[in-house]
């Protein structure tokens, strides 16, 4: 995945529960969720742009998993 948005992208609902949408919009206030550099998004692509990069980074440790998982069973 290119975190630089130069994949497609498909649009899926998605709900939240109250308490995780008032975190976010808080760290979306207090500038935590990054805004590109010298660019402005609205809340809505910041609030996308989290979640793909949680996605992400839980593919990349699904990876790094199954690889240990992989040597644990060559070791054996």
């Amino acid at each position: 995945m290119d975190m630089m948005g130069r994949v497609g992208l498909i649009e899926i609902p998605m709900l939240i529960a109250p308490d995780q949408k008032a975190w976010m919009d808080r760290m979306i206030k207090e500038g935590k969720i990054a805004i590109p550099p010298g660019g402005t998004l609205e809340k809505g692509s910041l609030y996308s742009m989290f979640v793909r990069m949680l996605l992400h980074n839980a593919m990349e440790e699904q990876k790094r998993q199954e690889a240990m998982e992989a040597e644990d069973e060559d070791d054996e």
